[in-house]
């Protein structure tokens, strides 16, 4: 069997580990430079092959993986002057990785198809350390052929792989999943900064709630920033966060679906972005929460 010539666009923390786990399974690999031309050195010491264009690297590729922060970069990567449409061969496969939109990801999958082209939605689940790992989750959303083909690739940096259904039905999923776990992430910010306010030692709620009902994935790594002003848990930035629940709102509204719950934790995260940056991870919203209610942090005094 024709072994599957791999390409791979979006270095970033993510994307450099899945690219490296790729290279070392043997798969020839072309890589891109953005800004940050470190990464692409590394794989490219590994093995890798540089190109310059993205047109370049979909003419020289089966398969090429995005992993970037926004539907709008994953259009101008594929539809764009010099882009993956422009370098495109039948046959073709384009998976992407990043967390999108799922409208776009459903219109951008109707341009491709006349052209021979597959796109396979691919979100991500678990954080750098996984990656590094070789233990994501990933979703898939696409025709099982399609899920068929790539999942051998997928599986170099990835423990978990599911078929949620037709393209665009792993965003979508991916969405929700964010949802429950973002939602989660801001009520241990609020839990920690009511105790805080109400002098209860911060180190007792993880205690006490990590052996019961009220235990969840985000307790430990909102609480890790909470009480060690350590962030290596959970690195994932509140611009991300505050885009993809933007996303999800938006996807709701085509649906014609209301969510109470999401409007604020929507507001939750734009103030902690505002007051933090983007590039702060969400256990730091508990900064946010402390700083709007007047509290100081207190750590190591508990």
């Amino acid at each position: 069997m024709k072994q599957e010539r791999i390409g791979f666009i979006g270095l970033g923390l993510m994307g450099r580990e899945m690219a490296g786990h790729i290279v070392r399974n043997g798969y020839p690999l072309s890589v891109m430079a953005h800004r940050n031309r470190s990464p692409l050195e590394a794989l490219c010491a590994e093995g890798a092959r540089e190109v310059s264009s993205a047109a370049e690297m979909a003419s020289n590729s089966d398969i090429v993986f995005i992993c970037v922060k926004t539907s709008e970069q994953v259009s101008d990567i594929i539809t764009g002057a010099d882009g993956l449409l422009a370098g495109a061969h039948e046959g073709l496969m384009i998976v992407d990785c990043s967390t999108a939109h799922p409208e776009s990801t459903e219109r951008l999958a109707e341009t491709l198809a006349p052209q021979g082209v597959t796109l396979v939605d691919a979100p991500l689940a678990r954080t750098p350390r996984e990656a590094k790992e070789g233990r994501l989750n990933v979703m898939l959303g696409g025709d099982a052929t399609a899920v068929a083909r790539i999942t051998p690739v997928i599986k170099s940096f990835a423990e978990n792989v599911f078929h949620v259904g037709k393209v665009g039905s792993a965003h979508k999923l991916k969405l929700i999943n964010n949802f429950l776990s973002l939602g989660a992430a801001a009520l241990v910010s609020e839990a920690a900064t009511m105790a805080a306010g109400m002098g209860l030692p911060q180190e007792k709620l993880l205690e006490i709630c990590s052996q019961g009902g009220a235990n969840s994935a985000m307790l430990a790594p909102v609480m890790e920033w909470v009480l060690q002003e350590e962030c290596t848990k959970l690195q994932f930035s509140l611009g991300n966060a505050e885009k993809d629940m933007r996303y999800l709102a938006e996807t709701l509204y085509t649906y014609r679906l209301t969510a109470n719950m999401l409007p604020p934790l929507c507001e939750f995260l734009t103030l902690a972005r505002s007051d933090l940056g983007e590039d702060s991870f969400v256990p730091q919203a508990y900064d946010s929460s402390m700083q709007r209610n007047g509290i100081k942090p207190n750590r190591g005094k508990h």
